[in-house]
């Protein structure tokens, strides 16, 4: 039987592991959402020597013979899986500064099947030809980077979206009920900026730290912290939530506030 098809998906399994492992070595850590904060994986050092570990992955996938390079893509996608299943609902570094969703069931279920896709490989023909599968890999890297670029532009597209909406709420805003966590540097940013905003505005923001995706409210479960939901004097939802740094910056500098401790407008 031809060795064609599972050298082509050793290739595939090698391919998002160039492109995570080069995007972490590469991006400054100032830029990376990256979620731990303590142990020998926290910054500056953690996204180094999770992107060398890719990277080195990534090239065991291309030059082992038989069952040994298999055998590394289903111990690394299996680790790769525990991983997500750890960070699930916190802010995605997968592929560096790329504005991906939060690690969720797509993450966790990517990565199983790519442990999945090694184990079938473990019985098949797989002679060693770095050649064929280094340009293989180098293609599958190819398109693994435009999809991250093309996720990337739709994220960015939506955070404008969001500022949008926030602009065109026809709804007095009277508070903010913001979710955040602790793992999060947008969170970390955002909290400064309203560090600095007057102090009866910030009242008006009700702050709620969470672990995961599964502990914010109905229709905000697929947004990426810091999200907020506007919300009326009697705490009701009023128009729709936002996703982002920016977003939920202009959407508390809509908040209505009346009264003699009101900011004069400058």
């Amino acid at each position: 039987m031809s060795s064609r098809l599972p050298q082509a998906a050793l290739a595939a399994l090698a391919g998002p592991l160039l492109v995570g492992g080069a995007a972490k070595l590469l991006t400054p850590v100032s830029r990376l959402a990256w979620p731990y904060r303590t142990g020998p994986l926290r910054a500056p050092h953690g996204p180094r020597l999770a992107g060398g570990a890719e990277l080195a992955a990534a090239t065991a996938l291309v030059l082992l013979p038989g069952r040994a390079a298999p055998a590394a893509a289903m111990i690394t996608y299996g680790t790769l899986t525990v991983v997500a299943q750890s960070l699930d609902g916190q802010r995605c570094a997968c592929f560096g500064a790329a504005r991906l969703a939060t690690v969720g069931r797509a993450h966790i279920g990517a990565n199983a099947l790519g442990s999945a896709v090694a184990a079938t490989l473990l019985t098949a023909d797989l002679p060693a030809r770095p050649r064929l599968r280094g340009a293989a890999a180098v293609l599958a890297a190819a398109t693994t980077a435009a999809a991250v670029l093309l996720a990337d532009r739709r994220r960015a597209k939506a955070d404008a979206e969001a500022e949008e909406t926030v602009a065109h709420c026809a709804e007095a805003v009277s508070g903010v009920q913001l979710y955040v966590s602790d793992n999060c540097p947008a969170c970390r940013a955002l909290k400064q900026l309203i560090g600095a905003m007057e102090p009866v505005r910030q009242d008006r923001v009700s702050m709620t730290v969470v672990s995961s995706g599964s502990e914010l409210p109905p229709g905000m479960a697929d947004m990426s912290v810091p999200c907020a939901m506007p919300v009326d004097a009697a705490g009701a939802p009023v128009c729709a939530p936002v996703s982002g740094i920016g977003a939920v910056k202009a959407l508390i500098d809509t908040v209505v506030i009346a009264g003699p401790d009101a900011p004069h407008a400058t």
